[in-house]
């Protein structure tokens, strides 16, 4: 029993959410290692800030599934933003390819 913790202990759908946003980790670092972001101005810094707040949500979503799943749709929410009113060039390339975390997000949301 795990008296005194109020946290119960993932369950395999969780676990598996939990993989699947480790692989999407794991390929964004790639991604961030290529150096191949922004063709300057606030471009890179925007795209430094919102792998930032990746790294800040998958790391909370490992103690709280409710709150990283809300710090990965406000993720989505920047590459919006990004794409919209800061990118200069692939427009639509981060929001597209941000799908699969925002419906992770979405789904650890559920979860809970």
């Amino acid at each position: 029993m795990n008296q005194g913790s109020g946290r119960q202990p993932p369950s395999r759908r969780s676990k598996t959410l939990l993989i699947l946003t480790s692989i999407y980790g794991l390929l964004y670092l790639v991604f961030m290692a290529s150096g191949n972001y922004g063709s300057g101005g606030w471009e890179p810094l925007a795209v430094k800030i919102l792998f930032l707040l990746f790294v800040v949500g998958y790391a909370v979503v490992w103690l709280d599934e409710r709150v990283g799943g809300a710090l990965f749709l406000l993720w989505w929410a920047g590459q919006w933003y990004l794409a919209l009113f800061v990118a200069g060039t692939d427009r639509g390339a981060g929001v597209g390819m941000g799908v699969p975390l925002a419906v992770l997000g979405i789904l650890f949301i559920v979860a809970w």
